[in-house]
């Protein structure tokens, strides 16, 4: 190749790490004809016979066929399907089509593809070359990224390649761009030509291969000789694409007739297949015999069955030179032709592209295409078929059916702003109340995606109104997720206006609900600053006989197209791209179970919050749900925090950043950069601190966080002595949407403290208050210290003491360990101001060990400060060393060492942690150098704390 050594260096280089155990992915991206298809050949060549290439092409007839690109690269490793995990195994054979176990989780499809390449790659290396990215089948596709994301430990590498600008991008994936062949590059590649020649054909070409070589092509003998100007293009192109795109359409057009029809069904076609083509252009009276002035122009490759264009420009110059009439003509040829059930859903994008005008048959057939598609989890081309379903309907409520159909699988797919114009359509033909409602939950959807919750709950609300009476469960389930959106936009009408609502229907939502109601109406109380009456309504929320196994129900199927989308504390569940949220029944134990959750947030209930959290995480896994499992990982972060278990809460927030990232929730990755923030705070990372919060806030200023960004803020500028700032900045949350939010709640107790410090106490008083009430009504001791941790800041010098006693009466038992340690920071600084020595050491030693348990250096610096004004030296505490040793792993270390601790093999670690199982050996690999151990076997002897 010419030019191209700094792109061959790369590729070769992530060959030979992959060949040796680091898999590696990349993505080409260049204009058409840069030649991108050619570096993937070079790749190829490159890998040798020591590598398996695998490789699938985007076809643009094949766009709308779920998984066709993925059936195409997989071929090689369909023996191996059998030996798959059971949930990867059906979840595969159901993207196939072959499977009927339920609709398929796409991101676990695509942890199928991941563990299938690994499994392939045991015998040897894997190179997987997919080309025409941009053609691809948006599930292939994501199938494909979500593996590719996971390479870490594989004899893998992939290389997509893509044009630039084209949709969808590769997200998570490093991206080399292909730009324009040097002078002297293209001088050498057109070496045989005069040198003004030459110089005209690279001007027009601007660097591109493609149009070198085709430029140069097609000059005449006397063009080539100087003797005319070459290149004379009419009309003449501003662009080089335009103007490659017109010489290609006029070589086309120099073919005779019935050649030229050969290459349309060919093009029109876009499958390859020789066999298909030459039956379909039977119609146009056109043969084999046809194709020989298409191979003598060197714009198709013939070889044994299959048919090529020698480029995707070439195919689309063949397609668009040819009229309208012509080119519908063609696809009904090609429809024609096409039999068998295993051709239904390219007879059906074929009868599509025949049709301008509209046809009820032709509409059912698009809209079982689409079901076919929703079936088998490609909900982007679920959407287009049922859209294109509904263009070709005159029937009023067909079309608005084929639309909510449309803006559901848009939204499954994460594709706002097309599910929110496909339900707008709708909502304006629609009739049905359960229509109209099934709409409203796509668009509320998107709105609480997008970071504004108050149209949401507003949205909901007046679904729910609309068919309370002939489907009231229905009608519940939208109530509960507009309280969970009137929570967050801080609406109190709103909530009232659904919670009085969900007590009208209480008689016709069954007992399974009932908590829910009641929770709903807590939650009202408690915005309204009445937590007396709502914390005890939310705690109904709760199982009564709470344990693990009966907790699993928290969760349901979410990929079950009857799943509708449920806020509480943290978004929207099931999230943007992960199930179709339609109205129906069946969800009343998922609604309950997440109610269970926020009811335990809510009232401060840290061991019930991460039981329950935990069960829903546990229960994401063994199901495959992991479009659902960052949002239980969430909660279960901000269980953990609470808690007080930070290295626990730091593996599960990586792990659902992590996924949220690869599965596209912007909106969850929004709140759990507040939440990492806070963590980031606790440990002292100033920078990362500020960088999280400032990324949770996002165009809805932190709603989607619920207030952990802001907050983690105020605990930053506490711990640095920054009081004015920490006190202006809460007292601008507590005054804000957010204030009553669980987390800003809980930081009432840092305002206090920037407050005294300001010798402002009286400034905290309504505050505080606020946080009293909510205490008492909470029960919680650790609530109970705190408030007499307030106390003792707030009171004159004399009583204070009395206050710092009673905070910590209750411990170790009271639970918040972190707060328990602040309490004895602050009792310890207070004692010493009061010049007693002893008594202050005793305070701030126990404060000093607690923050280096819980990995909170700048807090723990603080109490060493305080130790040598003390004047008391003592040694300086450690963490045991099973908590030392653990503080090295990283969050995904720390995970696999847990579960292989239980006696899981590496096969049951990975399809728990969605990772290959030599992914899995890899982590342990690193981990048992940390931990000071050579083997799996010592593992149960460490305190490893839970999996």
């Amino acid at each position: 190749m010419i030019g191209r050594n700094a792109e061959i260096a790369v590729l070769s280089r992530m060959i030979a790490e992959s060949r040796g155990g680091q898999g590696n992915a990349v993505a080409l991206y260049g204009v058409a004809g840069i030649g991108k298809s050619a570096l993937l050949e070079e790749a190829a060549s490159r890998a040798g016979e020591h590598a398996l290439v695998l490789r699938a092409t985007g076809v643009e007839a094949e766009s709308e066929l779920p998984y066709a690109a993925l059936h195409l690269l997989l071929r090689p490793a369909r023996h191996l399907i059998d030996r798959l995990p059971a949930g990867q195994r059906a979840a595969l054979r159901g993207a196939f089509g072959e499977g009927h176990e339920g609709v398929p989780d796409r991101f676990l499809v695509g942890l199928a593809v991941l563990t299938l390449l690994a499994d392939l790659a045991e015998e040897r290396p894997l190179l997987c070359l997919i080309d025409d990215v941009h053609w691809l089948d948006r599930a292939s596709l994501d199938a494909l990224t979500f593996a590719a994301r996971r390479l870490a430990a594989e004899r893998i590498t992939m290389v997509f390649a893509g044009r630039d600008g084209a949709e969808p991008a590769i997200n998570g994936i490093p991206d080399l761009r292909i730009s324009g062949l040097a002078r002297n590059d293209c001088e050498q590649l057109l070496a045989g030509l005069i040198p003004e020649v030459r110089d005209r054909v690279i001007e027009e070409a601007e660097g591109n291969p493609l149009a070198l070589l085709h430029f140069a092509g097609i000059l005449t003998p006397e063009q080539r000789a100087g003797h005319l100007a070459p290149l004379p293009l009419e009309p003449p192109e501003p662009s080089m694409a335009g103007r490659l795109e017109q010489s290609l359409r006029a070589t086309v057009r120099r073919l005779p007739e019935r050649a030229r029809l050969l290459l349309l069904v060919a093009a029109a076609d876009g499958s390859g297949s020789l066999r298909l083509v030459l039956r379909a252009a039977q119609a146009f009276g056109a043969g084999p015999e046809d194709l020989e002035p298409a191979e003598h122009a060197a714009l198709i490759d013939v070889s044994g069955d299959r048919l090529r264009f020698r480029h995707p420009l070439v195919k689309a110059a063949a397609y668009h030179e040819a009229p309208l009439a012509r080119r519908t003509a063609a696809h009904r040829a090609l429809a024609g032709v096409l039999d068998g059930e295993e051709h239904a859903d390219r007879r059906a994008w074929h009868l599509s592209a025949a049709t301008l005008e509209p046809d009820e048959q032709t509409s059912a057939i698009l809209a079982s295409a689409g079901d076919r598609a929703a079936g088998r989890g490609s909900n982007a081309s679920a959407a287009t078929a049922y859209e294109r379903a509904a263009q070709l309907t005159v029937d009023r409520e067909r079309r608005a059916r084929w639309l909510a159909a449309a803006a559901e699988s848009a939204l499954g797919a994460g594709q706002l702003p097309r599910a929110a114009a496909a339900a707008d359509r709708g909502r304006r033909l629609a009739a049905d109340p359960l229509l109209l409602a099934r709409l409203a939950s796509v668009r509320a959807a998107v709105e609480a995606e997008q970071g504004d919750p108050a149209p949401a709950a507003h949205l909901l609300i007046a679904a729910a109104e609309g068919i309370v009476r002939v489907a009231p469960a229905e009608a519940a389930s939208l109530l509960a997720t507009a309280a969970g959106e009137a929570w967050f936009a801080g609406d109190r009408g709103a909530l009232r206006r659904a919670a009085d609502l969900l007590e009208s229907l209480a008689a016709d939502v069954g007992v399974r609900l009932a908590g829910v109601v009641a929770a709903v109406r807590g939650m009202e109380r408690v915005a309204a600053g009445d937590p007396a009456t709502g914390l005890p309504l939310l705690r109904t929320a709760l199982p009564q006989d709470l344990h693990a196994g009966e907790a699993s129900v928290a969760v349901t199927d979410a990929r079950h197209p009857a799943a509708i989308a449920v806020t509480v504390e943290g978004g929207v569940v099931p999230v943007v791209g992960d199930a179709r949220p339609v109205v129906s029944g069946g969800g009343s134990e998922r609604v309950a179970g997440t109610f269970a959750v926020f009811g335990a947030l809510m009232t401060g209930d840290d061991d019930a919050a991460c039981e329950l959290a935990a069960a829903r995480v546990a229960a994401c896994r063994s199901h495959g749900l992991i479009g659902a499992l960052p949002h239980a990982l969430q909660l279960l972060t901000q269980a953990q925090i609470l808690s007080g278990r930070h290295a626990e809460a730091a593996a599960s927030g990586a792990e659902a950043w992590q996924i949220a990232r690869d599965t596209g929730q912007e909106g969850r990755l929004r709140h759990l950069h507040g939440i990492l923030a806070r963590l980031a705070a606790i440990r002292g990372e100033d920078d990362e601190c500020r960088r999280l919060a400032h990324q949770a806030e996002g165009s809805a200023r932190e709603r989607n966080g619920s207030g952990w960004g802001g907050c983690a803020l105020t605990l930053l500028d506490l711990v640095r002595a920054r009081y004015d700032t920490a006190a202006e900045r809460m007292a601008g949350i507590l005054d804000g949407p957010l204030g009553h939010t669980v987390i800003v709640t809980f930081a009432i107790a840092d305002y206090v403290e920037a407050c005294a410090r300001l010798d402002e106490p009286d400034r905290a008083a309504a505050a505080f208050a606020r946080f009293d009430a909510w205490a008492e009504a909470s029960g919680r001791p650790w609530a109970a210290a705190v408030a007499h941790r307030c106390r003792a800041l707030l009171a004159p010098r004399q009583r204070a003491e009395a206050h710092f006693e009673a905070a910590l009466a209750p411990a170790p038992l009271a639970g918040r360990p972190f707060e328990q340690a602040r309490t004895r920071l602050l009792y310890g600084e207070w004692l010493r101001r009061a010049r007693r020595r002893a008594d202050a050491g005793t305070q701030l030693r126990a404060a000093l060990h607690a923050f280096t348990e819980l990995g909170a250096e700048p807090w723990a610096e603080r109490a060493r400060t305080e130790l040598a004004a003390t004047g008391v030296h003592a040694a300086e505490p450690g963490p045991p060393a099973a908590s030392a040793a653990l503080s090295t792993l990283t969050s995904q270390e720390l995970q696999v060492v847990r579960l292989a601790a239980t006696g899981a093999t590496n096969r049951q670690i990975g399809a728990q942690l969605f990772l290959s199982p030599r992914t899995v050996g890899f982590h342990l690999y690193k981990a048992y150098p940390k931990l000071g151990i050579s083997s799996r076997a010592e593992l149960a002897g460490l305190d490893l704390g839970p999996p």
